[in-house]
């Protein structure tokens, strides 16, 4: 019986989504392959770079995120640095 339960959660376990980077707080997640702003490690130093945009906290919140123009949150957290606009400053 405990060998089947034991069993049982593993396969649950293998079944389990990858989590998708940028809806935990304290992610800081990869720019794309050969995004020249992927080598900026943190907040600073990707908006100190005006080629550069903060790729935006993906999770759950009590207020909805509210984003500058280059993508840097004002009430949540920034998870990452891109040299792709987002879409808002595209338009």
């Amino acid at each position: 019986m405990l060998v089947a339960l034991m069993l049982v959660a593993v396969l649950a376990l293998a079944q389990t989504p990858p989590q998708i980077c940028g809806t935990a707080p304290n992610d800081w997640c990869a720019a794309p392959p050969g995004d020249p702003c992927g080598h900026h490690r943190n907040v600073v130093a990707c908006r100190a770079d005006p080629a550069c945009y903060g790729i935006p906290y993906r999770g759950e919140s009590v207020l909805a995120c509210r984003l500058d123009a280059r993508g840097f949150a004002l009430n949540c957290p920034t998870v990452g640095c891109t040299s792709i606009a987002p879409k808002a400053a595209r338009q």
